[in-house]
């Protein structure tokens, strides 16, 4: 990109047309000016109300079950400890001696007391037998045998109510006080040799400065709150002025001045670049100001003393962050066809570019790792160390070096992507008119765009709890109807689209052997990539648990999450996916591809790697048999073999990484097999005469239409 005088005066009057334009003035400079302080004073505003209510609400609980005498016994002792404590000065200031618990009567039965409001919380006392019998109901807890006779205190209270959920743990708080208390007295009473306060004594020390815990949760959502802006202030500079003109038709009196292309598309990309810096320099401006300088007094959990250094650091940190955002958004404008069109990308182009910010939310995540090689969020981490003062600037540079030969790559791969007439121009190509499959090739990556920015909100906004319901509509409608609507709206052809060919027997042999064998790769890839960035084990326990639920018959479970994804998924991704990419890529590169694009399609991130691999293996069968059955039939297999050995809690013995060599060799031999028997996928790869990748159809077309239009302005 050369900053030649047309360069700088096309940016000059982008920005000029931008200040005039009152969405631009909001968005790009009333809203991050006002941003931070806003957040500020509601962060406040939140925590003074929460100390306020947590000061003054009162809980209304009731005593009630079999051994309803006991729970009055218990209620009546931490009524008048916590009376005692606001007396005392230890409770809410002003409370005087006002418990925080007021008794009541249970009216009705306690999910019907709870539901309409008549007490917050209720404690329910329970015999030996009454909690046996609940125990076993809820497969998912166990009953010691250590407990058999003694009677139990069950706290009951509803977690989508606020007084409800506070007071069950201001309760249970209060119940661990006077257990101790009644344990203790029966201690003394034995009449034990030493006070109890000097048996095993145990306290407590957090080392860490409060300025650091506060530099970490705020170096935590910086960055996300800094794209976001980014990304809101930029898209209305980048569809405006590709998209919009084109739709306007105003771009084509541009393109008849004396200026280039390239030095049109540099100066649009530069002011998008300088609305986006804009909103960083006033980000930087508002920490130095508010948190640096005091000007608003923070909450105790975001009070950190922001340097003009740091922020003039945090400045400087994220300039490639930005420029690479304001190339993204230039090249998607530049592939919409309108405006409107332009809007809809701006859903999925968001949410891909936030998700690398959420890195520093994760557990463990350290720059010194193979994050700093992911743009973005390398950045996002570096900024996090950098608000806690604990960051090697070695690392620090080479994250910034990273995420800048992106964004130089990308702001290259706009300019002349933008130099192709039929993009600037918005010309409609020969495969819009001549439909089809040309023009299913030509629109397939953004129908999986916006696909996958549906699937998102599809997934987290169902209303089933019922891992059955969830997988029904997830993976069995949605992923049955997104390749049927393809295949009606192109009127493509199903058995090629599908590949709906038979392979030849032998192999079924190689499917065989690769089910296992690729499971054990999958895994091995999972466990290589936990080095990188570990999952908590918490995390997987959970996951799994809600994935097999122990109440649901196993034969469900294999034809909801195998057969029902095994088929729907594979006419997605191994269907028409891989039938609209095939003339762009290589069959390497095919296999890879799609693999990929099958894993960020399971949103969980410490599943993609994996998952990724499993498309990457199902991918290469289907573009060495020619076949979509193999991949369905590998896919079932690999998904039933994983639900029945998570079921039966089995544990290879030894480390999992001496199963990687076995699989890899299972893999390898399985893959021969298939070769061997091959039926490869047609028409794969760019066609010929053009040994690079054929970003659409109309390449070869629109290159012979730009050199002749060169040849007609040269003369």
């Amino acid at each position: 990109m050369r900053f030649t005088a047309a360069v700088r005066a096309i940016c000059a009057l982008e920005l000029r047309s931008l200040l005039r334009d009152p969405r631009t003035v909001l968005i790009s400079i009333v809203l991050p000016v006002l941003l931070l302080p806003v957040l500020l004073v509601a962060i406040n505003f939140v925590e003074d109300r929460r100390v306020e209510r947590e000061e003054t609400r009162i809980y209304r609980v009731a005593p009630a079950g079999t051994e309803g005498a006991l729970a009055r016994e218990v209620l009546d002792r931490v009524v008048e400890r916590s009376a005692t404590a606001r007396s005392d000065g230890e409770g809410a200031a002003g409370g005087g001696g006002e418990s925080r618990f007021r008794l009541m009567e249970l009216e009705g039965s306690v999910e019907e007391a709870i539901e309409a409001e008549r007490v917050d919380v209720v404690l329910e006392g329970l015999t030996s037998e009454e909690w046996e019998a609940w125990i076993a109901e809820d497969t998912a807890r166990t009953r010691p045998d250590e407990f058999e006779g003694v009677r139990v205190l069950r706290v009951v209270y509803r977690a989508n109510r606020t007084a409800s959920r506070e007071g069950a743990q201001a309760l249970r708080a209060e119940l661990f006080e006077v257990r101790d208390e009644r344990r203790d007295a029966i201690v003394r009473g034995a009449g034990f040799p030493v006070p109890l306060e000097r048996v095993a004594p145990l306290d407590t020390a957090n080392v860490a400065p409060a300025e650091v815990v506060s530099g970490a949760r705020l170096g935590r959502i910086l960055t996300v709150l800094l794209l976001a802006l980014v990304v809101l202030g930029g898209s209305i500079v980048a569809t405006d002025t590709l998209a919009g003109e084109k739709e306007r038709g105003t771009l084509n009196t541009l393109l008849t001045s004396a200026a280039s292309r390239t030095e049109i598309v540099s100066g649009k990309l530069l002011a998008v670049m300088a609305v986006g810096l804009a909103i960083a320099l006033v980000q930087v401006l508002n920490l130095w100001i508010y948190l640096g300088l005091g000007v608003i007094e923070a909450a105790e959990a975001y009070a950190i003393a922001v340097s003009p250094a740091l922020a003039l650091t945090l400045f400087v940190l994220y300039l490639p962050m930005v420029a690479l955002t304001a190339g993204v958004l230039l090249l998607t404008s530049a592939y919409a066809g309108s405006y409107k069109e332009a809007q809809l990308y701006l859903t999925p182009v968001l949410l891909g570019l936030l998700v690398p910010t959420l890195v520093p939310i994760l557990p463990d995540v350290s720059l010194e790792s193979a994050i700093v090689l992911v743009p973005i969020a390398n950045l996002s981490v570096a900024a996090r160390d950098l608000m806690i003062g604990d960051v090697s600037f070695a690392w620090l540079a080479a994250a910034w070096l990273v995420t800048t030969l992106a964004a130089l790559w990308v702001s290259r791969r706009t300019v002349h992507a933008l130099e192709d007439e039929e993009l600037v121009t918005g010309e409609a190509p020969s495969a819009a008119v001549v439909g089809g499959d040309a023009l299913f090739r030509r629109r397939i990556v953004r129908w999986f765009v916006v696909f996958w920015a549906v699937k998102i909100l599809i997934d987290f906004n169902l209303p089933f709890e019922d891992i059955r319901a969830v997988a029904l509509v997830s993976v069995g409608i949605v992923f049955l109807a997104f390749p049927l609507l393809v295949v009606r709206r192109f009127g493509l052809d199903p058995v090629e689209a599908f590949a709906l060919r038979r392979p030849r027997p032998g192999v079924w042999l190689g499917v065989a052997i690769g089910v296992p064998a690729g499971l054990i790769v999958a895994q091995s890839v999972f466990h290589l990539m936990n080095f990188v960035i570990p999952v908590p084990t918490e995390l997987l326990e959970s996951f799994g648990e809600s994935l097999l639920p122990e109440d649901i018959p196993l034969w469900q479970l294999v034809v909801l999450l195998s057969v029902l994804p095994g088929i729907t998924e594979e006419l997605t991704f191994r269907g028409v996916l891989l039938h609209g990419l095939r003339r762009r890529f290589g069959p390497v590169a095919l296999a890879l591809v799609v693999g990929l694009i099958f894993g960020f399609f399971h949103f969980q991130i410490f599943r993609i790697p994996s998952t990724a691999a499993i498309g990457v293996m199902l991918t290469a069968v289907t573009l060495m048999t020619g076949s979509i059955f193999p991949a369905i039939v590998w896919h079932t297999l690999n998904n039933a073999l994983a639900i029945w050995l998570g079921g039966i809690g089995f544990e290879p013995p030894g480390e999992f990484g001496l199963w990687a060599p076995l699989g890899a060799a299972g893999l390898a031999l399985a893959f021969w097999i298939i070769w061997m028997n091959r039926t490869p996928y047609p028409d794969v790869g760019p066609p010929p005469g053009n040994t690079g990748w054929d970003p659409d159809p109309d390449q070869s077309e629109r290159a012979s239409r730009a050199s002749v239009l060169k040849s007609t302005q040269m003369e």
